[in-house]
């Protein structure tokens, strides 16, 4: 799933908002903040707008003793504190139900199973972290990934925006303290595929080029990175990346072209290159530079990738699609 996130404490255009993440299959919510009926009845109209998306929606206890009816409207409920292993085993089989990935040990999740909690029907969701340097360690991640997929439960996590910040902190929403400040959609690719989580869920706004890049990679599996260009290569859109990986250079499936050497120079790391004839039967193969690999000569320096892009590099794998993207 690839959600994204709405809130109450403001007035919001539902409609619109839903419209701008059109291509998203997971709508996440909560009724925490602000806790009132105003916030529910709100609530209630949201689910009349949103027929047509799956929707998430963070609840306590209490929340559930004052409008039961939530079981009976095909939700994911997100139980946040207050139900006991017992009760979310009970619940599991009326609806589906979302754990706290961030809170949940090994007791709580040997009491769900031995409480026959329906399994299948649960997924755990990370929570995001407002203040800043409370975000989640990557070992302390880690190791309530793995926990969690060993008792076959689906992972997810949030990604923090970068445009719109919802306060009061105003410092982006991340599950990892690591990726705060950084590009969402360089922290849902490393997500993806160094943390191996399943679903991913937009706590904020994000900048139309990353949702763009999102949608790219969780759908066609497509790796865009947006490339700074030296010299003109109107034929070059993308690459199909090798199986045989590198730690210095991302090569392509080349085709032997003609291309005549430039004057030398330093080849760093996220610079886009083309193998020119110095490299015989090489020329015409189209790098992206990993690490540094000092003064080349059978090297022509045709572009670089965006900076906030760069950490992609170690993230991509042998058979992607690479799109550059002619900003």
């Amino acid at each position: 799933m690839l959600g994204f996130s709405l809130y109450f404490e403001n007035e919001t255009d539902f409609e619109k908002q839903i419209e701008k993440f059109k291509g998203f299959d997971l709508l996440f919510t909560s009724l925490h903040y602000p806790a009132s009926d105003e916030t529910y009845d709100k609530f209630l109209d949201l689910l009349d707008v949103a027929k047509d998306i799956k929707i998430c929606v963070d609840i306590n206890n209490q929340t559930l003793k004052d409008h039961p009816d939530l079981l009976d409207k095909n939700l994911i409920i997100r139980l946040d504190f207050g139900f006991s292993p017992r009760e979310i085993a009970s619940l599991s089989k009326k609806c589906q139900i979302a754990i706290n990935a961030s809170t949940v040990n090994y007791k709580f999740l040997e009491d769900l199973a031995k409480a026959d909690a329906n399994m299948a029907n649960m997924i755990a969701i990370h929570n995001y972290y407002p203040l800043v340097f409370s975000g989640l360690s990557q070992e302390y991640f880690l190791s309530q990934n793995e926990l969690i997929n060993s008792f076959g439960i689906r992972l997810a996590a949030f990604v923090q925006g970068n445009t719109n910040l919802r306060g009061p902190v105003f410092r982006g929403l991340p599950t990892l303290e690591e990726d705060r400040n950084q590009n969402p959609y360089l922290s849902l690719v490393k997500l993806k595929r160094k943390y191996k989580v399943d679903d991913f869920i937009l706590a904020e706004d994000v900048d139309e080029y990353s949702k763009n890049y999102i949608l790219k990679f969780i759908n066609a599996g497509i790796i865009s990175l947006p490339i700074i260009w030296e010299n003109d290569y109107e034929y070059l859109s993308k690459i199909k990346v090798r199986n045989d990986i590198s730690d210095y250079i991302i090569r392509n499936e080349r085709e032997k072209k003609d291309i005549s050497p430039d004057k030398p120079r330093p080849i760093r790391r996220g610079d886009l290159v083309v193998l020119n004839n110095l490299s015989g039967r090489y020329g015409g193969e189209v790098e992206i530079v990993k690490k540094d690999l000092g003064l080349c000569d059978d090297r022509n320096l045709i572009g670089r990738v965006d900076e906030a892009y760069i950490d992609i590099l170690d993230l991509i794998k042998g058979g992607d699609i690479v799109d550059f993207d002619r900003r």
